[in-house]
């Protein structure tokens, strides 16, 4: 049975402003309704008041969008420019973007941009995962000792290795670069073309975080030096590089989801380049806030 909620309307207000923040597209009212099961009525009454407050936008459709006073909210920390490298990167790329700040124990998502051909499938801002390998590879080597080594002793045992060359590989390129677990990149495109078609607002919850963490099981296996720099067609998952502050502490992550099932050592160098391009621009308009 799910725990009783002290105060039932401000949960059913906190379910719409999440439902809303995690959906690719505007949402009707019935459509909001019946997907957290709440009266029409009642789902009315929440977006007119959350539409008062700019909390929510209604388009022409008569659909409901996050608005600019809560995406103000959210965003208030990060400097003007960054959502237009992000979305210069996708333009460039064709693939979704994200901007992550980087935690002791915690990766946040920050900004999110689809790309044209490619959506950052089911992630949306303010979207946590626990900062273990290979999550953050692309900002440890720039971080404390201590840090890690404890980012160093979670990682599985049969990983350990691969995480310390990993590491060093990313220090030398500036960039951590991820390819699908052998002959997993059919159900990658699979997973990441549902979650993009269906969106995520229309998956259960449960379902939709049971995805995710497969997709990123599934897309977790970092390349090796020998790898990047083969001449064979290769399965591409993402691309991450460091983004640094103003006191210069690798403190933001840019990450590139081209999630593709083959890509040539041609398209992998102009995505590690766009990335790193990307990166710079972004720490060029960290450090100068």
């Amino acid at each position: 049975m799910p725990e009783r909620s002290p105060s039932p309307p401000t949960r059913r207000v906190v379910e719409v402003v999440s439902l809303l923040a995690a959906a690719l597209d505007p949402m009707s009212v019935a459509g909001i309704a019946d997907r957290l099961d709440i009266a029409r009525a009642t789902a009315t009454a929440i977006l007119a008041e959350l539409d008062s407050a700019g909390w929510v936008v209604r388009d022409p459709n008569r659909g409901y969008a996050i608005g600019p006073a809560l995406t103000g909210l959210s965003s208030s920390t990060l400097p003007h420019g960054v959502g237009d490298i992000l979305t210069a990167l996708t333009a460039r790329t064709g693939s979704g973007a994200t901007l992550s700040r980087i935690e002791p124990d915690r990766l946040t998502v920050l900004d999110v941009r689809h790309g044209p051909d490619r959506v950052v499938p089911g992630i949306p801002v303010g979207h946590r995962i626990p900062l273990q390998f290979p999550a953050g590879a692309s900002v440890m080597p720039w971080r404390a000792a201590a840090e890690q080594n404890t980012w160093l002793a979670a990682a599985p045992d049969a990983e350990r290795r691969t995480a310390s060359t990993l590491l060093a590989l990313v220090r030398e390129r500036g960039v951590a670069v991820f390819r699908p677990l052998a002959d997993d990149a059919g159900m990658v495109d699979l997973l990441a073309d549902l979650l993009g078609a269906m969106g995520p607002e229309l998956l259960q919850p449960q379902l939709r975080t049971r995805i995710l963490r497969q997709l990123a099981a599934l897309t977790s296996r970092p390349y090796s030096k020998h790898e990047l720099d083969a001449d064979t067609a290769l399965p591409l998952s993402y691309l991450a590089a460091p983004v640094f502050d103003a006191v210069g502490t690798a403190a933001y992550e840019v990450q590139l989801g081209p999630l593709r099932a083959a890509t040539t050592k041609l398209e992998r160098d102009e995505y590690i380049c766009a990335t790193l391009d990307a990166a710079r621009s972004l720490t060029a308009v960290m450090t100068s806030r």
